[in-house]
């Protein structure tokens, strides 16, 4: 996503950890007073406004939880529960970057999310589904090409043209490896040319093909390249593109025909939870069919839900909904965690 992921995608937010005292000064309850009210995380900015203006008034009157809403980073979030521990996590549902999730998910804090308790589930689309509902990607935030209309004369219309594209030489934007979306790039790049995420070398060999171009740690420094005209094109979550077109920026965005990436909020449910029963009144909140259209008209994101419709002015805007969500590209973070450190300095090393 935009301003808040480009915070908890980094390579730090896997690894962190908070002293007690550190995990005290945040304000964050203790288990014992979670247990009385629901603790639930979200990102700063327009994130939290939403939430505290839409999300939690919607869970208070419709299910009878009253939350406290947690404000910070995936790296709090997840240092935060290595703080407690498995046995007494400090919240009962968790949001993070799937990417993220995935490790946490390893170690052994969540657990399946039962669907009679959350029925909303049934009707969230297959792909978005972990194995065994260990987890659901409940918040979609897809990743294609942007593009500026006046400084391009051939529209790209698939990963392949950065390659293929000369006029793109020298003026293609992309994300440095600490942000998630660098990461999936590349496990792109590595489905598209070498026939699987796991052809990392070749990957790296094609990405080279791309230099020189310019690396940026977060959407919106690429959206402030791309309306100066550094960049023409980039590798950029769309909701980023739809922000820039509503300011006046001639830019268009790209669904490329192999497939988007995205960014993907993962919902989890804790095992040891303080208060079990409100996260999964919660989470079927969230997964609920009109809400998640009131999210994709306030962020852009892609419904989740299979029953959510999008009115013509929103759907223009959220381009992979409804059967294109099949489009999304998903990638084996279980696989790709362990690697995670060799890719990233080789990545520091090779791309200058």
């Amino acid at each position: 996503m935009t301003d808040t992921s480009r915070n908890l995608t980094r390579r730090d937010a896997l690894f962190a950890s908070l002293s007690a005292a550190a995990l005290a000064s945040l304000g964050l309850p203790m288990a014992a007073n979670a247990a009385e009210k629901l603790v639930v995380n979200t990102y700063g900015g327009r994130w939290e406004k939403f939430w505290r203006a839409e999300l939690l008034p919607r869970l208070n009157k419709s299910a009878g939880v009253d939350a406290t809403l947690d404000v910070g980073l995936g790296k709090n979030f997840i240092a935060n529960l290595r703080t407690a521990g498995i046995e007494k996590p400090p919240y009962s549902v968790l949001m993070v970057n799937e990417n993220i999730a995935s490790v946490v998910r390893g170690e052994g804090y969540f657990e399946p999310i039962p669907v009679a308790k959350v029925p909303n589930l049934a009707n969230v689309y297959p792909n978005l589904r972990n194995p065994g509902d260990n987890g659901v990607r409940a918040i979609i935030s897809t990743i294609g090409l942007g593009y500026r209309t006046d400084l391009v004369k051939k529209p790209p219309k698939s990963w392949s043209d950065l390659w293929s594209n000369p006029e793109f030489k020298g003026k293609i934007g992309l994300y440095q490896i600490g942000n998630t979306a660098a990461m999936l790039f590349l496990l792109m790049t590595a489905k598209i040319y070498g026939g699987s995420q796991d052809a990392i070398d070749r990957a790296f060999t094609e990405v080279k093909k791309l230099m020189p171009f310019q690396q940026v740690d977060f959407s919106g420094t690429l959206s402030t390249m791309l309306t100066r005209g550094d960049v023409t094109v980039a590798v950029i979550d769309l909701p980023e593109i739809v922000a820039l077109k509503m300011k006046g920026v001639p830019v268009e965005m790209v669904v490329p025909t192999e497939g988007v990436m995205a960014f993907e909020q993962s919902f989890n449910i804790l095992k040891n939870a303080p208060n079990k029963e409100a996260a999964y009144k919660y989470l079927n909140l969230i997964l609920q069919q009109d809400v998640q259209e009131i999210m994709a008209k306030e962020f852009f994101t892609s419904p989740s839900n299979m029953k959510s419709t999008l009115a013509a002015d929103v759907a223009v805007n959220v381009p992979v909904n409804g059967a294109k969500m099949a489009s999304i590209v998903q990638f084996d973070w279980a696989k790709v965690n362990p690697q995670l450190g060799a890719i990233t300095d080789r990545w520091d090393r090779e791309m200058k």
